[in-house]
């Protein structure tokens, strides 16, 4: 089987995600898309991630019983923080038959330079770049690297959806049904904390909705 690997915390997953990971699925040729849940990325800090089973229940209950999405957690039985090469060295040997092909958004492939052991990365596996803001500046001059130029352009993210939450917004339609309402009850996003303002003079206008950063 052809298989594009689609890496990341899903912190939560969102409909960003499924969109893309659709159109992979019916438009680029792949048996099936996996969704590999990382359990850290070495880039990013972990205190902002929910817990790790949250996650995937929330992951597991988007993608359904869709046939071409598969969920991987293969990286939680592997040393901490993952790496994608050892990630995708380990899938190969397990998984001969098939063939496996990295799924990044463009915003990854600026800073691809900073993974572990990139090189080893380009040489030895195909990788998908699928458009984000700014994607048709990107330069390629790899032959194992292809742009997916018609994938739609979904500017949507997990932090956006977390910073939304915690101000107290509604955004429970950037979430497949039932999802956001399970983020809201799980405690994992705390609402900011209102700053109390003291009252300088009786003139002065307080406002008791400001919102700390």
């Amino acid at each position: 089987m052809k298989i594009g690997i689609l890496p990341g915390s899903f912190n939560p997953v969102h409909n960003g995600h499924l969109a893309i990971a659709n159109y992979l699925a019916e438009y680029e040729g792949f048996d099936q898309i996996w969704f590999l849940i990382t359990p850290q990325n070495p880039l990013k800090k972990k205190d902002d991630l929910m817990d790790e089973q949250f996650r995937l229940q929330l992951l597991t209950k988007a993608v359904g019983d869709y046939d071409k999405f598969v969920i991987c957690t293969i990286e939680w039985e592997m040393p901490q923080p993952s790496y994608t090469i050892n990630t995708l060295q380990k899938l190969r040997i397990m998984y001969p038959t098939d063939t496996f092909e990295l799924i990044i958004g463009s915003d990854n492939w600026a800073t691809i330079h900073r993974w572990k052991d990139y090189q080893l990365i380009l040489k030895n596996f195909k990788v998908l770049i699928y458009p984000r803001r700014g994607s048709d500046r990107i330069q390629l001059h790899h032959p194992n690297v292809r742009l997916c130029k018609n994938a739609p352009k979904i500017e949507m993210s997990s932090t956006v959806i977390r910073e939304a939450i915690s101000k107290g917004k509604n955004v429970r339609f950037y979430m497949p049904a039932g999802l956001y309402e399970e983020v809201i009850n799980s405690g994992f996003i705390q609402p900011e904390k209102v700053e109390e303002e003291e009252e300088l003079t009786n003139d002065s206008v307080v406002d008791d909705n400001l919102v700390t950063e």
